[in-house]
């Protein structure tokens, strides 16, 4: 026994189509975005020290808004000490 009529399956798969064509756009500006960054940078893991790691607490939030990750403001002055 069917529950539904032809036409019921139509608007479900127009609905469904149109998701996949969203999450599709969606991806695509994704890895247009990130994708050549991951691909060109190495990452580089640090351990700090709670001192170390509060310090850098500290200075992030006497950033102005908006506010550094912590790996950008450990960037920032690590560019500046690589120009010197």
């Amino acid at each position: 026994m069917r529950t539904g009529t032809r036409g019921d399956e139509g608007v479900a798969t127009k609905g469904f189509d149109m998701l996949m064509r969203t999450a599709g756009k969606a991806a695509a500006r994704l890895a247009k975005d990130h994708a050549p960054d991951i691909a060109t940078k190495t990452p580089v893991v640090t351990m700090l020290d709670p001192i170390e790691l509060g310090a850098l607490n500290v200075w992030i939030a006497d950033q102005p808004d908006p506010k550094p990750s912590r790996p950008k403001a450990m960037r920032r002055p690590l560019a500046e000490a690589l120009i010197r």
